[in-house]
């Protein structure tokens, strides 16, 4: 990589974190919305970082996860998403002890 493409990533990774924190501090704010910095700025670290696409990718899709299985109970079925959780069934009878 030339120097100004390394010159260039670091002022774009730059400019992405200061949009980024900049936008999650003003989210909560009612004048400027922050989502307004706060979009540009992810857009900006994805085109340079594996670290956060993957990251935003992750949080996708467990929003798009959790959204179908709303949408499943709405239409009355029940999806078990954590197959590897014990299920809750009553314990069973200890044995009766012999004469």
């Amino acid at each position: 990589m030339t120097r100004k493409g390394t010159v260039g990533r670091a002022l774009r990774l730059a400019a992405g974190w200061a949009l980024t924190i900049a936008g999650l501090i003003l989210i909560p704010v009612p004048i400027v919305p922050g989502f307004v910095l706060l979009i540009p700025g992810l857009a900006l670290l994805c085109a340079e970082s594996r670290f956060i696409r993957r990251g935003l990718r992750r949080l996708r899709e467990h929003w798009l996860l959790r959204r179908a299985m709303r949408e499943a109970e709405k239409a009355g079925l029940r999806i078990d998403a954590d197959p590897d959780e014990e299920q809750d069934e009553p314990p069973s009878a200890p044995p009766s002890p012999r004469p």
